[in-house]
């Protein structure tokens, strides 16, 4: 893989593993907040997430149908595949203050693995 295919693998994780880390700063602070401040991030947060399951989707599906180079593909899908599993269970009806301990755990599973995926990419390995 040359240098500027190693870029794009990084861009392109990096762009999904900051965006989890907003949902997931999102996540925290909707924990913390009163009924009235719940009520404007929840709704937020439901467009949020579903941006970001539909460009994970989207990524996945050109990595998989269009993208020719095999080698960056190597590197991203199975991460972002991952991820997208993880996240797979979580409706946009979940993220209430009855599940939001389930919706953080989920994301925080899939941001960590994202991060791993992240360093080893930078790492060489």
């Amino acid at each position: 893989m040359n240098d500027y295919d190693m870029e794009k693998v990084r861009a392109s994780l990096h762009y999904f593993r900051h965006e989890l880390k907003v949902l997931l700063d999102l996540l925290e602070s909707y924990e913390i907040s009163d009924y009235e401040q719940k009520a404007k991030l929840q709704e937020d947060l439901i467009i949020r997430f579903k941006r970001y399951k539909e460009k994970l989707k989207r990524e996945i599906k050109i990595l998989i149908e269009y993208d020719a180079n095999l080698l960056s593909s190597d590197f991203l899908l199975p991460s972002l595949a991952v991820v997208f599993a993880y996240l797979q269970d979580i409706g946009a009806n979940r993220i209430n203050p009855n599940s939001i301990q389930k919706v953080v755990q989920q994301i925080k599973k899939a941001y960590f693995f994202m991060e791993r995926c992240d360093q080893n990419i930078n790492t060489g390995t």
